[in-house]
């Protein structure tokens, strides 16, 4: 379960890459990119993993630090490591039965929709749609969103996806498969973590 871990973050930055290949299939005919189904990336706007003009980047590990992370995440120190095909920050503790969390950033102009397309297809991952609901977080950034539920391909083990919106960024965080964090504890661990994205951007 640990190795499926440490490779989840790998799985949907690999699933991103392969929805931005120029091909000639619909973006909307694979739900379960990891990018969402709707994307429509602007040819002259900054790839995925590129901060929006002025902003941070949260991608490369520039933005929070491992130290920020941490606290939020358990006891303990952690780390803050960008896999090696990119497009994600991976924050995670020395105790690895506590979660972790990965960081995605885009702006509203790498979807079709804007901030609603990201929302509208928050639950599907390159591992399968997450069998939740999406709820909405009051008081985070200009708007932040976080579903919990079952990913079927998973195994039927929980993971949780939240989304938060600063001016035209928009921000992916992402607890792995396998946690076994409550409905509660998660959405609660996802405002925290979007909470200090949001005062960072």
């Amino acid at each position: 379960m640990r190795a499926l871990r440490s490779l989840l973050p790998l799985l949907l930055v690999g699933g991103l890459l392969l929805t931005g290949c120029d091909d000639d299939s619909d973006a909307t005919e694979s739900p379960s990119s990891s990018r969402p189904a709707d994307v429509s990336p602007d040819e002259d706007g900054p790839d995925a993993g590129e901060p929006a003009t002025g902003g941070a980047n949260f991608a490369d590990c520039s933005a929070i630090t491992a130290e920020e992370m941490a606290p939020l995440l358990g006891e303990g120190s952690g780390t803050a490591e960008v896999p090696p095909v990119g497009g994600s920050c991976s924050y995670s503790l020395e105790d690895p039965e506590l979660p972790s969390v990965s960081l995605e950033q885009f702006t509203t102009a790498d979807f079709a929709e804007g901030w609603d397309g990201a929302v509208a297809h928050i639950a599907n991952t390159v591992v399968g749609d997450i069998d939740g609901t999406p709820v909405p977080l009051s008081g985070v950034g200009d708007d932040a969103v976080a579903v919990h539920g079952v990913n079927e391909i998973g195994g039927g083990v929980a993971m949780t996806i939240g989304l938060v919106l600063v001016e035209d960024t928009i921000v992916r965080a992402t607890v792995p498969l396998g946690y076994g964090l409550s409905d509660t504890d998660a959405i609660t661990l996802m405002t925290k973590v979007l909470t200090l994205v949001a005062s960072k951007a």
